[in-house]
């Protein structure tokens, strides 16, 4: 069976290549040729010898997504449906935004994981369980596969599944598309977003200290965020203040905090009281408030409280923005991703 040339870092292929009696700087020519030329056939990277090639080709693949439909928003965010070499599916957003200096850019939200194992009670992937990781190969694919067709500018793991909890692939995902002798995506211009794993943070911390951290809090107070988040019930909020501290204090990166409100949920002043209090034991940190989005099978309701909310936060002092969702009407926003429940 064929394997992945995309599971392979410019290190692994130039052992691959000394493993074969090549050259190992073959491995720079190739890496080249499939993420900076985008080649899409081994035959046709002709910097390499025709045997080269043809060992290449029977031995492993460069691409094998299926793109099996594609919704554009009113908005001009695109939803792509992936099918992978097994079958499985993945949904993958473009979207063409303005930055905070109103200079265009395009962002992908990428997917790391076939479902979510956490549950969160508001997330279509989270109904959906976790089928399986994704490998880094195949992350790195939905990302290919958009940037050949429109450069991209910006990464954002906000896709289905919890990237801390495929840490070893997502990491080798994002040093793959930000080698410079490849695609070159800077570190800076990646941002991961967890619900929040204390340990992984500190690991990303220590690791790939370039990117950036967004953390889905959704609740200031322990219990109420158990409800809405059942699967993180073992990481306290106390665990996570000290993970997120350590995190600023050592790359000196703002941490965005996202904040889904929720009717009669977690939109009351009580509760914005309790993210003040969470918050004002950080530092570099902003929030994102998040207009909620409608999920198959799940009952919850837009909260009429975003601009009381908004001035709370601003009023004590805290960077604060009304997220505008991209994608809704295609279901391609915040929390409306998954496969399994589409009908």
């Amino acid at each position: 069976m064929k394997k992945d040339i995309k599971d392979l870092n410019l290190d692994e292929l130039k052992q691959y290549f000394l493993s074969i009696n090549e050259p190992e700087y073959r491995a720079n020519e190739l890496f080249h040729a499939v993420y900076k030329e985008k080649k899409e056939n081994f035959h046709d990277i002709t910097t390499l010898p025709k045997s080269l090639r043809k060992t290449l080709s029977n031995t492993f693949y460069i691409y094998s997504f299926k793109i099996i439909s594609k919704y554009e928003s009113k908005d001009g965010s695109i939803k792509y449906l992936f099918q992978l070499s097994d079958k499985s599916l993945v949904e993958t957003v473009f979207m063409h935004e303005s930055n905070q200096y109103g200079k265009m850019r395009n962002t992908l939200c990428i997917s790391s994981s076939i479902g979510c194992p956490l549950g969160c009670k508001f997330c279509a992937t989270g109904q959906m369980g976790l089928l399986r990781n994704m490998t880094s190969g195949e992350i790195i694919e939905q990302f290919m596969q958009i940037d050949k067709i429109t450069k991209i500018n910006n990464v954002v793991f906000m896709g289905m599944g919890e990237p801390l909890l495929n840490y070893d692939n997502v990491k080798k995902a994002i040093e793959i598309i930000s080698d410079g002798n490849g695609r070159a995506l800077g570190k800076r211009k990646i941002v991961v977003s967890t619900s929040g794993i204390p340990g992984k943070i500190y690991q990303l911390t220590d690791q790939i200290s370039s990117v950036r951290l967004a953390i889905s809090l959704h609740a200031g107070e322990q219990s109420k965020r158990d409800f809405l988040m059942p699967g993180l019930k073992d990481h306290t909020l106390t665990e996570l203040r000290k993970a997120i501290n350590y995190y600023t204090r050592k790359t000196g990166n703002t941490i965005t905090i996202e904040y889904l409100l929720l009717k009669e949920v977690n939109d009351t002043i009580s509760d914005v009281k309790s993210l003040v209090d969470f918050l004002k034991k950080l530092k570099f940190v902003k929030v994102n408030l998040i207009r909620y989005n409608p999920v198959p099978h799940v009952k919850f309701k837009v909260s009429k409280k975003e601009i009381m909310f908004l001035r709370f936060l601003q009023e004590n002092g805290i960077r604060a923005t009304l997220r505008k969702s991209k994608g809704p009407d295609i279901s391609a926003a915040c929390g409306q991703l998954a496969t399994k429940l589409r009908k």
